[in-house]
């Protein structure tokens, strides 16, 4: 009796694990973002007032690819070139036939121009979910051919450098065709433009034996695991979205199961992270509490926010943060990725030797500089004190950093010595020191 009681407790995690990665992430926000409107022209107007940057760009030693989502356009501006290699546009949006339905403004972005100047390059990432969407799509030749113009098109336009491709919720009867359109969109990128890279957004589980792994590894220049929404809104307990260890599906299960799958092709695997969290209402206050209505996603920015008024939680099993507290008399659970569970699993990438990591999404930090440190000690090749990277550490460099304070020199992380979160004169004492030793 007891064996068959934890038998069918066992059944019943397990199916829950496995229902929690049919709702995927960015059709949710997708949808929540619908009806925002953005002022392209306006942002892109505030950009182009935007100084150069003056500085040599920093040594990243592994790629660092961050999906913008059109709703936070705005951002652009703010964000940190020297830590990104790629970033990719969220969205164009696909039919079943392959016709656009809204390119969110991509064909007169700023973006791609502003990016480029600063060494960083931009690719478009075209949309399509669901099962029967897909299946129209991808098991047609016409309709195959008609997205892959459409697509290259955008692309050329605005002198990107290439394509990202997000299909969620591929059945299996589509795991050869999807093969065989990114096979025809590789050709087809290749014949137009030089050197284009094309990669793939890819689940963290294949449920369904619905993805060729090796064979898409081989075609593109990468894989993009979404590497978040392990539990998701609908979750029957309170979770972490992005677990490094204490469940059977986790990032270490995902990143194995990939290097696996396609034959070792490290270099073609990116390991993406996410920069949100969930906020749950909850039957108590206990870790993992059952929940007892949907999650709301909640931005890195506004998770933090709430851990400063309700406390913070540290769960060492899954590598994550989470937070406890009461609402109107209903308690609420949220688990979110800081830059301590982000550096533990920017370690995991590093040791496992994948090509690098994704950001899911840019502007969800609101310019935490804890994020974007976590980022700076793991993938900064540079050394300490060695503002301008020259590879010496001497005046010059104090010179930068009080250009930096006075405002002649666009301000960088690796100036700030003492990791406070400001660049001062303390810096500039902390770089006497080094050159003095």
């Amino acid at each position: 009796m007891n064996f068959f009681k934890i038998y069918t407790f066992f059944l019943l995690i397990i199916g829950t694990l496995l229902a929690q990665n049919w709702s995927p992430f960015h059709i949710e926000e997708l949808i929540k973002n619908r009806d925002i409107e953005i002022d392209f022209e306006d942002i892109d107007n505030q950009a182009r007032l935007e100084p150069l940057p003056t500085l040599n760009r920093v040594n990243l030693t592994h790629e660092i690819i961050g999906y913008l989502p059109y709703w936070e356009y705005a951002d652009y501006i703010d964000l940190d070139y020297d830590l990104l290699t790629q970033i990719n546009y969220f969205s164009v949006e696909l039919d079943a036939y392959g016709n656009i339905l809204n390119d969110h403004n991509w064909t007169d972005l700023y973006l791609i121009t502003y990016a480029h100047q600063r060494n960083v390059k931009v690719k478009l990432c075209a949309t399509l979910f669901g099962q029967n969407e897909l299946t129209i799509l991808l098991s047609n030749s016409i309709n195959r051919q008609n997205a892959i113009n459409n697509l290259l098109e955008l692309v050329l336009i605005q002198n990107a450098d290439g394509i990202d491709i997000d299909f969620e919720l591929l059945p299996m009867s589509q795991r050869e065709n999807l093969v065989i359109f990114m096979q025809e969109l590789s050709d087809a990128f290749h014949q137009s433009m030089e050197d284009p890279i094309i990669t793939l957004a890819t689940p963290a589980v294949d449920w369904n034996d619905a993805w060729d792994y090796n064979s898409l590894a081989q075609i593109t220049d990468g894989l993009f695991i979404m590497g978040y929404n392990y539990f998701y809104s609908g979750s029957s307990s309170a979770g972490p979205v992005s677990p490094l260890g204490g469940y059977f599906y986790d990032i270490e299960y995902s990143v194995n199961d990939y290097i696996q799958k396609t034959n070792n092709q490290l270099d073609k695997i990116i390991l993406g992270l996410p920069y949100y969290g969930y906020d749950w209402p909850v039957m108590n206050n206990l870790i993992n509490s059952f929940t007892t209505g949907l999650g709301n996603a909640l931005t890195y920015d506004l998770a933090h926010n709430m851990s400063q008024n309700h406390g913070y939680n540290w769960n060492d099993n899954s590598k994550s943060a989470w937070i406890s507290y009461q609402d109107d008399l209903e308690w609420r659970q949220c688990w979110y990725d800081d830059s301590l569970s982000l550096s533990h699993k920017y370690q995991f990438a590093i040791d496992n030797e994948v090509a690098g990591i994704g950001i899911w999404a840019l502007g969800y930090d609101n310019n935490h500089n804890e994020l974007r440190g976590a980022l700076y000690d793991k993938f900064i090749y540079s050394l300490f004190g060695d503002i301008n990277m020259d590879g010496i550490i001497n005046v010059v460099d104090i010179v930068f950093v009080v250009n930096m304070i006075l405002g002649l020199e666009s301000t960088n992380l690796l100036a700030d010595i003492n990791n406070d979160a400001e660049v001062n004169v303390l810096d500039i004492i902390e770089i006497i020191f080094l050159i003095l030793n």
